[in-house]
């Protein structure tokens, strides 16, 4: 009876730990590691998307959400899962996920903050927001709300073809991509 006792506290015990290690993991991406979902992009944490980003020569978008926000969720089971916008975002940029309510540390320009910091550094307010940067960190500018697969890829690709960094204004750029 004992042994029985033993053995159902230690399973109970046993599972208990992997029910938290389970609800404790971040959607998206650990601060230190990467994830691969949704839509087979690899999502990065900030400081080591960063680092990469430098590395690699490629811009960086990061989303910053929270795990409340509707059109996050959105954002992650239709535009980031489809195809054409997984293939230019995995192919092109490094894809950076910060819980803009999380309290993880990340280091942004020599400086150790959480990630509710680095969203308020960044003016995020609303959710989700991607706020695009160049390869060497510069911010090229910040996209709040949701958007569909068909309006998120011309953002992606005015950033691929370098035309804001030519002084385009995106407005102008999509006049000339519609012709």
């Amino acid at each position: 009876m004992k042994t029985a006792r033993t053995t159902l506290a230690v399973f109970l015990g046993v599972l208990l730990a992997a029910g938290i290690f389970a609800c404790s993991k971040k959607d998206g991406a650990s601060p230190g590691g990467a994830s691969s979902a949704p839509g087979n992009i690899t999502w990065m944490g900030y400081t080591d998307g960063m680092a990469k980003a430098r590395q690699e020569g490629k811009p960086v978008m990061v989303d910053f959400y929270t795990t409340w926000c509707k059109y996050c969720k959105m954002m992650d089971d239709t535009t980031y899962k489809d195809p054409e916008i997984a293939r230019i975002l995995s192919g092109s940029f490094v894809t950076i996920k910060v819980n803009a309510e999380g309290q993880e540390k990340v280091a942004d320009n020599g400086k150790t903050m959480t990630e509710q910091e680095l969203a308020a550094n960044y003016k995020v307010s609303g959710y989700p927001t991607m706020v695009f940067f160049d390869d060497k960190g510069k911010m090229i500018g910040p996209l709040p709300g949701y958007s569909t697969p068909e309006e998120f890829k011309p953002v992606l690709t005015f950033i691929t073809s370098g035309a804001y960094a030519k002084g385009e204004k995106y407005e102008d750029y999509l006049k000339s991509v519609k012709k």
